[in-house]
């Protein structure tokens, strides 16, 4: 790799490196420590001690520099429990700083009590919240071990109906006799309370009170918890129809009340959303989708979308209706219906679909869906004119914790999907269409980022003209090969009709791309990327006729996310292939 640098470049290079090493090679440690028998805590001692830019022949730097190292030696002792360590500052013979340590015998703790200070008549804290401190007689006497008690009870108190929890002060005396502490922890618990209802206490977010209450992460009668409280709050604050939310104990009612009702203040976001989004490629022409949306429909955040796209290959409308939290918390209900009409190399169909999907939260990452939809299509290709009726039940699992959807940096995004169907009309089959994708991310710098996607799919049970055109497996494009015209690493066939050779879609497919996204700015970056990928005839990849692409990108990011314009060029291309192609539109490839 050098050899490619010019020599005033090399000359450079190397002086750079030589001051690297140089100012590398003059670090020394800022003093000399000795005494200490113990491996570990003597490499923690030479951390602590750290390191000066060089050796000094000052006697008086020197001996400020050991009295330095002593201080900062006495400090870190301490917080590990060597309480009757002894600790000289010198120089020695060289007149270098030195310090000279006898650790003396780790103090252990003898006893620990925890003291709450509860106010008249309200409940005592009991053993579980007293075992969250995680202490226990004989171990060493740890500074940071106290702290993590501390903040553990503190919490615990807090998440189990006293959220008035503070520290106290804390007493903590060492026997040097005995080389053991009696460590007192005291804690202001305030009165134990009890979650009440939810009441809408502000705000003008218009959402049905029940449905709001039906969000709670508790039960009215449960112990109040601070955790919980902001649970609700973060659920409240991803409503659609909620641009900010804030809940928080009501006060009491009277003096003897430990029963708080929850207040909650929500705004709300603006009622309807209109979106315009434009795109061009060079193998797909240009293209428009429009989208207008309705919040809180009902009252329970239900959201309305019309969309409309018009473009070269795939114009058409769609409605949809999203029933978020549907039944209970973390299951989302979507109805749609959608007029779509696609002209592509490959096929002609018109179709007139709708469906209903459910999908529920499992964990933060992970996702499970099950839905039926049914379409009626009409379809010109290669195997000719006909008309298809499908009835198909998509099951997805999916696993997502990237950052960001349209600009990740860190994390795994993956997919199953399994598609059963059944085809009547001009034809009539069963069948079972599986897709796998996954893709991550790894950060090589803080402006450096490799991603990588790959994805499988397979048509079981069929052939690949016994189903709807849109069933099939196509490659090649903007969002599959790049370098590639869109559909043109399908298989292809003898148009019946034509009796010329006609794309058409497979029954299998593979892809995968690799990406080194370079963040030169906070608003300007580049890609250079590699594609590969085919649609094979049978369910076994055609290996041999994989193709791929390689580019270069330009990302400007405007803040809600990059604009991306990539050119790529085909690595291994056939005849008639063209040179390169040009990609713009919204968002990260993948």
């Amino acid at each position: 790799m050098i050899s490619a640098f010019s020599l005033p470049a090399r000359l450079l290079l190397a002086a750079s490196l030589a001051a690297i090493a140089g100012a590398s090679a003059l670090a020394v440690p800022l003093a000399r420590v000795e005494g200490v028998e113990d491996p570990r805590l003597s490499a923690a001692l030479a951390a602590i001690v750290g390191e000066a830019p060089a050796h000094s022949d000052n006697r008086w730097r020197n001996r400020e520099r050991a009295r330095d190292a002593g201080e900062q030696i006495r400090r870190y002792l301490d917080s590990q429990g060597y309480f009757a360590a002894l600790i000289d500052p010198r120089l020695d013979d060289d007149q270098r700083p030195l310090v000279r340590v006898r650790p003396g015998e780790r103090f252990t703790i003898a006893e620990l009590d925890l003291v709450f200070d509860v106010p008249e008549g309200s409940r005592e804290p009991g053993d579980d919240i007293r075992s969250a401190a995680d202490l226990r007689s004989g171990q060493p006497m740890r500074s940071q071990d106290i702290l993590n008690a501390e903040a553990a009870i503190v919490e615990a108190l807090r998440n189990n109906g006293w959220p008035q929890a503070s520290a106290g002060d804390h007493v903590i005396v060492a026997d040097h006799l005995r080389s053991v502490t009696n460590v007192e922890l005291r804690f202001e618990t305030g009165p134990f309370l009890r979650f009440g209802a939810p009441q809408l206490a502000g705000g003008l977010a218009d959402l049905r009170e029940d449905y709001v209450a039906s969000l709670a992460p508790f039960t009215p009668g449960d112990p109040a918890s601070a955790g919980l409280l902001n649970t609700y709050t973060q659920r409240l604050q991803a409503l659609d129809s909620v641009a900010l939310a804030e809940t928080r104990l009501a006060p009491a009612e009277d003096d003897d009340d430990s029963t708080r009702r929850v207040d909650v203040r929500m705004e709300p976001a603006p009622r309807h959303r209109l979106q315009l989004a434009l795109h061009y490629a060079t193998t797909e022409g240009a293209g428009t989708e429009a989208e207008w949306a309705r919040r809180n429909l009902f009252r329970r955040d239900e959201t309305f979308t019309l969309t409309g796209r018009l473009s070269q290959l795939n114009s058409g409308g769609e409605a949809s209706l999203l029933l978020p939290h549907w039944r209970q918390f973390g299951q989302t209900l979507e109805l749609n219906t959608a007029l779509t009409l696609e002209s592509t190399d490959a096929f002609d169909q018109d179709s007139l679909s709708a469906g209903a999907g459910l999908t529920r939260i499992i964990t933060d990452t992970l996702s499970a869906s099950v839905g039926a939809q049914a379409q009626i299509a009409q379809i010109t290709d290669a195997a000719g004119e006909r008309s298809l009726n499908t009835l198909t039940f998509p099951l997805s699992l999916a696993y997502d914790d990237r950052d960001d959807v349209l600009d990740p940096q860190s994390g795994i995004g993956a997919e199953l999907r399994l598609q059963p169907g059944f085809t009547f009309g001009d034809d009539s089959s069963q069948y079972v269409r599986a897709v796998l994708g996954t893709r991550t991310y790894f950060p090589v710098s803080d402006d450096l980022l490799i991603a990588v996607q790959g994805r499988v799919g397979g048509l079981f049970g069929v052939d690949a003209q016994a189903v709807p055109a849109d069933l099939r497996f196509y490659a090649g494009g903007g969002g599959s090969v790049r370098g590639y015209g869109y559909q043109a690493l399908s298989p292809r066939v003898i148009g019946v009709n034509t009796g010329e050779i006609e794309p058409f879609g497979g029954r299998s497919l593979v892809e995968a791309s690799v990406e080194a996204r370079w963040r030169r700015s906070e608003r300007l970056g580049f890609v250079a990327f590699i594609d590969g990928g085919v649609a094979s005839a049978s369910l076994e990849p055609e290996w041999d006729e994989m193709r791929f692409g390689a580019g270069a990108g330009v990302r400007y990011y405007p803040g809600f996310g990059p604009l991306r314009v990539d050119v790529a060029t085909p690595l291994n291309p056939r005849s008639g292939d063209a040179p390169f192609h040009i990609y713009i539109s919204i968002g990260q490839a993948f």
